[in-house]
């Protein structure tokens, strides 16, 4: 697609080639330079003026560098040798005052003051001299001439000096040679200067024939560059054009092939530009509808209309993407869904921003999706049928359990009253109603009436046995009937309930589930527990949470009763966990193969001969509409499973209201 935009009319105004069914390509013409040409062209041409003043500079600014360096190697030579050349000639010029002076003495006849100071005078220059480090040059002069100094003073007499002559010549020897040495080596300093002067005339030389040859070598070999780089450039060129050609094609029959229409619009116009796609898509005759932004617009279905607007300028203010979808009017009358994608470019400052885009006819699947929604919400409304019926199912399987002990009870009491010994009672009064008339002697002489009290006695005491079972099983079948009375309300109260969100404890909710479930089952070998959590209320839609525990624990007892493991249970748990509250159910039953693991939810799968395949798929998806998810999990076969329910603090259609 972009390689097409690349290659379409969007800026240009000389067409190229028409493409059926597609874009028209428009562009510029194969004799101009193109932009991309013209940049590799100057940045090569920046390339070689770069190289060609690189080979000017380096070597002069090497050489003045080597210069710099020497220059300052000499500075710092003659920086230290001045200094020390001067003590040197310090010192030597004193010590010759003083063997003057000593050569005066034979006039004189003693050593003048001056002399004295003058041979204090070298010893001292000879000391600073050891001390900056000239201890290599100096020797054991200043040794020497200090010892001198020490013991020669003012007044000395030519006898004294005459002593000391070995002495005195020794220093004297000492100091010329040090005053020669360090008159040396300034003269070395002063002939490297000017020997360096001489060899930095010569690099300067050198330097610049150097430039002029590397010059020379620069130019010929980025002419050689440029030349093949502008070759290879021509070559790239000329396959991109026709790659673009090719994509052009291309484009073009994959745009006609899904029904698809490419578009330009330039801000602050009300131009557009369509490929003929387009107009094929609006059902818009070639050549007869000149599109513009206002006509677009009125193709757009009125109810859609402003939106459609207001996405165009929305991408074209803020310079972002285009994604918007809405109805169209065909001429034909027939209604289309139609998805728009497109983006804003700017090639320049002054050719201001374009939304370049293309749309889709979505149409089928549009009515794909309306068409899946409607067969989600039939499965969904089958599986809440489903749930319902299991939930009636067990409600009735437990009605019926306590009707069983209705009916017990019903024929005990019938059993009772047919057993009664109260027959015998009317014998008894139809032979007094015989005797009326000499009951007293019929008591007192006839052997029946004698017996009478006796037997009075014993049928008292059998109708008491009599009224007390009654009464018991009276009492049970009073206790029964309530207990189907309940379970009625029970199923009732869920019933009305039934999309609506209600604020409820978990635990209570979970009770209800178990009473259903399991409620006068007697005859049931599975032990049901309970580990209940202290859980905060939720606010969830309760009929929907009872449908998919109902059939979980409906299941878990299946898969115990299945089984051969001994004892068969199943545990219940409550607990907390971040942002809402989890039930998982567990069962020691037959578990699940691992290959069932990832179509366990999905709809229609079941391994019961009678199974139906809606329940763990509807309670997925009631799961998922009360904002949590429904998990399964199994070590294997023979091995238990647990299900576990996660429901958020609040469902996301209460967090709406």
């Amino acid at each position: 697609m972009s390689a097409e935009l690349e290659a379409a009319p969007f800026g240009s105004a000389s067409p190229r080639a028409d493409v059926r069914g597609g874009a028209r390509a428009r562009g510029p013409s194969r004799d101009t330079a193109s932009p991309g040409r013209l940049a590799v062209i100057s940045r090569s041409t920046d390339k070689l003026i770069a190289l060609q003043f690189l080979a000017v500079v380096l070597p002069i600014a090497l050489v003045l560098m080597l210069q710099m360096v020497a220059d300052a190697r000499r500075a710092a030579a003659l920086a230290h040798s001045r200094p020390l050349r001067a003590l040197a000639a310090d010192a030597r010029a004193n010590y010759k005052t003083f063997t003057n002076g000593v050569a005066d003495v034979i006039d004189s006849g003693t050593l003048g003051s001056n002399s004295a100071d003058a041979l204090r005078t070298a010893a001292l220059r000879l000391t600073e001299l050891a001390h900056r480090g000239e201890s290599a040059v100096v020797g054991d002069a200043p040794e020497v001439v200090n010892r001198l100094a020490g013991t020669v003073a003012r007044g000395a007499s030519l006898g004294f000096l005459l002593a000391r002559r070995a002495d005195i010549m020794r220093a004297d020897e000492l100091t010329r040679a040090i005053d020669a040495e360090f008159e040396r080596q300034d003269e070395a300093v002063v002939k490297d200067a000017i020997d360096s002067s001489i060899r930095q005339k010569r690099q300067v030389v050198g330097a610049l024939l150097a430039s002029t040859a590397l010059t020379v070598l620069f130019v010929l070999a980025t002419r050689r560059r440029l030349k093949r780089q502008l070759e290879a450039d021509a070559a790239v060129e000329r396959n991109r054009r026709a790659e673009l050609e090719t994509v052009s094609v291309r484009f073009g029959i994959a745009t006609q092939a899904a029904r698809a229409g490419v578009y330009e619009w330039r801000e602050h116009s009300e131009e557009v530009w369509w490929s003929e796609t387009m107009s094929e898509l609006y059902g818009q005759a070639l050549g007869a509808f000149k599109p513009s932004l206002r006509q677009w617009l009125e193709l757009i279905h009125p109810d859609d209309r402003e939106p459609a607007s207001t996405a165009l300028t929305t991408a074209m203010r803020e310079g972002g993407q285009l994604r918007s979808q809405y109805r169209i009017l065909r001429r034909d009358g027939s209604l289309r869904h139609v998805e728009s994608l497109g983006t804003v470019v700017c090639d320049s400052i002054r050719s201001g921003r374009r939304l370049i885009g293309i749309d889709f006819d979505v149409t089928e699947r549009v009515n794909a999706e309306q068409r899946e929604r409607q067969l989600q919400q039939q499965l969904r409304d089958a599986s809440r049928d489903a749930g319902m019926a299991e939930v009636a199912t067990n409600v009735l399987h437990n009605v019926g359990n306590v009707l069983n002990s209705v009916n017990v009870s019903a024929s005990l009491v019938t059993d009772i009253v047919k057993r009664s010994r109260a027959a015998g009672l009317t014998r008894v009064v139809a032979l007094l109603r015989e005797r009326a008339g000499d009951i007293g002697a019929f008591v007192s002489t006839d052997k029946r009436g004698r017996q009478l009290p006796t037997y009075l006695e014993q049928l008292s005491k059998a109708l008491l046995t009599e009224q007390s079972g009654t009464l018991q099983e009276l009492d049970s079948l009073a206790r029964n009937i309530q207990h189907i009375k309940q379970i009625v309300a029970m199923q009732q109260s869920y019933a009305k309930l039934a999309g609506v969100t209600d604020t409820i404890d978990v635990r209570s909710l979970v009770d209800d589930c178990l009473r259903i479930s399991t409620a006068a089952d007697t005859a049931c070998s599975v032990a049901v527990q309970r580990e209940f959590e202290t859980v905060p209320p939720i606010v969830v839609d309760k009929h929907k949470v009872l449908q998919i525990l109902v059939n979980l624990l409906r299941n878990a007892r299946h898969a115990c009763e299945a089984s051969a493991q001994a004892p068969k249970h199943v545990t219940v748990r409550v607990t907390n966990r971040s942002g809402g509250v989890r039930i998982a159910i567990t069962d020691n039953g037959i578990g699940i193969p691992a290959e069932h693991m990832t179509k366990i939810f999905s709809h229609g799968f079941t391994t019961k001969k009678d199974g139906h395949g809606f329940g763990l798929h509807g309670g997925a998806l009631a799961a998922r509409e009360l904002g949590g998810q429904l998990h399964a999990a199994s070590d294997g076969p023979d091995k238990g499973a647990t299900f576990t329910l996660d429901l958020p603090l609040q469902t996301p259609e209460s967090i709406h209201d």
